[in-house]
């Protein structure tokens, strides 16, 4: 029996040292990384799937894939759509941190200040971006409706399989961005049926 839990041990061991020599694939947030090197994150959880890719999920964080041939690409991948605000100190961003294989099932409709600003539909990958110009200077309202999609049959019933949504004020790091203020948390699961409204307030600045 020792000698069978030193096996299994190494192997854990061997899994999480050299994930990219046994993974098919590794992933944050939902996307792939695999080739990344050097990459240091916090408060990030790690999940292998039955095909023995390996799934990163560190709220607060993406990666944005970049063509390398087009270096206006990295400083404007942030800004595809809300973009900056110049009334405001700070930069807020929307991020969200889809459930593996997209178990959790459900659709997020974002409301900014009373207005459709971003739909996020079941099965799609990670998705950040910058929502500040749909912010203005003082208290904002945030609604977020989450309605269950459950097109093609229901994959899971676990609460562990979960899809988060923030939004916050941060900075961008090279071709991440790290939310350091955290204003909008929400959170649902595949073990939910009913359909999910939360509301939030952002006091902009």
């Amino acid at each position: 029996m020792p000698n069978r839990r030193l096996t299994i041990l190494i192997a854990v061991i061997a899994l999480l040292v050299a994930p990219a020599a046994i993974a098919r694939s590794i992933y944050l947030n939902g996307v792939d990384i695999s080739g990344e090197r050097g990459l240091s994150l916090k408060d990030a959880k790690v999940t292998i799937d039955d095909k023995g890719d390996i799934h990163i999920h560190a709220p607060g964080y993406r990666v944005q894939v970049v063509d390398d041939e087009s270096p206006k690409a990295a400083s404007s991948a942030a800004n595809t759509e809300a973009g900056a605000n110049p009334a405001l100190r700070n930069r807020y961003y929307l991020a969200s941190n889809p459930s593996v294989g997209g178990r959790a099932q459900y659709d997020l409709t974002i409301k900014i200040n009373g207005v459709e600003r971003k739909v996020i539909k079941s099965g799609s990958g990670a998705v950040i971006m910058e929502v500040s110009a749909w912010l203005k200077k003082g208290e904002n309202n945030v609604e977020i409706v989450a309605v269950k999609n459950l097109g093609g049959g229901r994959k899971s019933t676990s609460a562990g399989d979960e899809l988060g949504l923030i939004i916050g004020a941060g900075h961008e790091e090279g071709a991440m961005v790290k939310v350091d203020v955290v204003n909008v948390s929400f959170k649902c699961n595949a073990s939910q049926l009913s359909t999910i409204k939360q509301r939030y307030t952002i006091n902009a600045i």
